[in-house]
C-alpha cells in the first residue's frame, strides 16, 4: 500500500512539472480549450468544461467606457491574483445578445482561464445588425481602456472578432492609433469583400484560387444583410419600401412583396433585383446600378484597404462548410497581407460559420479529413494562447 502511495506522489508530481513547464502547461491548456470549444459548447452557460478543473474561475466587472463623447458598455474577465497579463480585446459578430450571448460569455471565461485579461465591448452596431464604422471607435477606445488597466502588460494585447464584427475589429487593428501597439488580431468566420459575400448569400456560389463551390446559403442571413443595409440608400422612399418588401419576403409572402416594387426608384429596383439574384455572374453589374451611397458603404467596410496596414500578426480561422460567409474570404484575407510570415491561417472542417459543424462523418472521413482539421485547430489554439509570452 506504502508503494503505491509513492507511485501515486510520483506520477502526480511528474505531472506537475509537465503542467508548470511553459511550453507544456501551453500545450494542455490548449487541448482542453479546444475540448471545451468542440465537446462542451452546447452545454449549459454554468458548466465550463473540461478548463474549469485545472485554473481558477476568473471575475467579471462590468464596466462603461467614453468613446467621441458617450459611453458603451463592456465586461471584463480575469483571474486577479497581482500578475501582470496579456489581455485581448472580444468583440460579438452580429447578434441581438450583444456581449452577453452564452457563447461569447462562456468563451471569454476559458480565455481567462487561459490566461488573458478579456475586455468584451457592447457593439451598437452589431447588436442592432449592422456593421457601422462607430463600432470601430468603440473597439479601438476598448482596447485603449484594457492597455490602461494595471493587471495588463501593454505589449502584449490583441483584438479577437467573430464573422461580420472581424471587419469592424481589423479596422481598429489597423487604425494609426493603436496599430504599433496591436500585438495581434484573430479573425474567426470574417469577410474580406462584402461584395463577394453579397453574391454567396444570394447565389450560394464562391470561388477563389482555383477553388470553387456551392452550399445553400441561409435566408437568414441574406434578409439579415439586406434589411439592415437598406439604410444606406439615398432615397427615403426607396429605405421604406426596401424595408417593407424584405419584411415580406423573409416571411415568404412574395406576391405582396412584388406589388411594392412598382414604388422603387431605378436604383432601388437594382437592390431588390441584386436580393433575388441567383445568377452569380450579374452581382457586379447589379451592384454597379445600385445608388452611391450603398456602393461607398460597401467600400469603406471591405478590408481591401486595410489589410495592408495591418502591423499585428494575424490569425485566421474559418469553417470550410460556413453557410453564412464563405471560406474563401478568409483566403484572400490571407493573401492581402504583404508580409506572410505574419500569417496563420486554417481552414477548418471541424467548424461551420462559428459553431461545431454537426454533420456525422464516417470512420474513413474522420481519419482523413477530420483529424487533420482536429490538429490544424489546435494549433491554431496553441497560437493564440502563445500570444501571451
Amino acid at each position: 500500500m506504502l508503494r503505491s502511495w509513492r507511485w501515486i506522489l510520483f506520477l502526480l508530481l511528474v505531472a506537475a512539472t509537465l503542467y508548470y513547464h511553459a511550453p507544456l502547461r501551453l500545450g494542455v491548456l490548449s487541448g482542453l480549450f479546444l475540448w471545451d470549444l468542440l465537446l462542451e459548447n452546447a452545454g449549459p452557460q454554468q458548466s465550463e468544461g473540461a478548463l474549469a478543473s485545472i485554473t481558477p474561475s476568473p471575475t467579471v466587472n462590468g464596466v462603461r467606457i467614453e468613446s467621441d463623447g458617450r459611453f458603451f458598455a463592456a465586461d471584463i474577465y480575469t483571474i486577479k491574483d497581482g500578475t501582470r497579463r496579456a489581455g485581448i480585446v472580444l468583440t460579438h459578430g452580429i447578434i441581438e445578445s450583444g456581449k452577453d450571448d452564452p457563447r461569447l460569455v462562456r468563451f471569454a471565461r476559458a480565455l481567462a482561464r487561459s490566461g488573458f485579461v478579456v475586455l468584451v465591448p457592447e457593439l451598437k452596431g452589431m447588436k442592432s445588425f449592422r456593421i457601422l464604422l462607430s463600432d470601430t471607435d468603440d473597439i479601438v477606445q476598448a482596447f485603449l481602456a484594457l492597455a490602461d488597466l494595471d493587471a495588463v502588460d501593454d505589449t502584449k494585447i490583441g483584438l479577437l472578432g467573430f464573422s461580420y464584427g472581424a471587419g469592424p475589429t481589423m479596422m481598429a487593428a489597423a487604425r494609426p492609433s493603436i496599430r504599433d501597439r496591436v500585438k495581434f488580431v484573430v479573425s474567426f468566420g470574417g469577410y474580406y469583400d462584402p461584395v463577394n459575400v453579397i453574391r454567396f448569400i444570394t447565389t450560394g456560389f464562391f470561388e477563389y484560387r482555383g477553388e470553387r463551390g456551392f452550399i445553400e446559403p441561409q435566408v437568414y442571413g441574406k434578409w439579415i444583410f439586406f434589411m439592415n443595409n437598406a439604410d444606406y440608400v439615398e432615397s427615403e422612399t426607396d429605405k421604406r419600401v426596401l424595408k417593407e418588401i424584405f419584411t415580406k419576403e423573409s416571411k415568404n409572402l412574395k406576391q405582396e412583396a412584388a406589388r411594392l416594387v412598382p414604388g422603387l426608384t431605378s436604383r432601388g429596383r437594382m437592390l431588390y433585383e441584386l436580393l433575388n439574384s441567383r445568377d452569380p455572374a450579374r452581382i457586379d453589374e447589379l451592384i454597379g446600378q445600385t445608388d452611391a451611397n450603398f456602393r461607398g458603404y460597401l467600400k469603406k467596410i471591405s478590408m481591401a484597404a486595410v489589410a495592408p496596414f495591418l502591423k499585428a500578426y494575424l490569425i485566421i480561422g474559418h469553417g470550410s462548410t460556413d453557410p453564412l460567409i464563405p471560406y474563401t474570404e478568409s483566403l484572400r484575407l490571407a493573401d492581402a497581407v504583404p508580409d506572410q510570415n505574419r500569417v496563420h491561417l486554417a481552414i477548418l472542417r471541424a467548424y461551420s460559420h462559428v459553431d461545431p459543424s454537426k454533420e456525422r462523418l464516417g470512420i474513413i472521413e474522420w481519419v482523413t479529413i477530420y483529424a487533420p482539421s482536429l490538429l490544424r485547430f489546435y494549433f491554431l489554439v496553441y497560437d493564440l494562447l502563445r500570444q501571451q509570452r
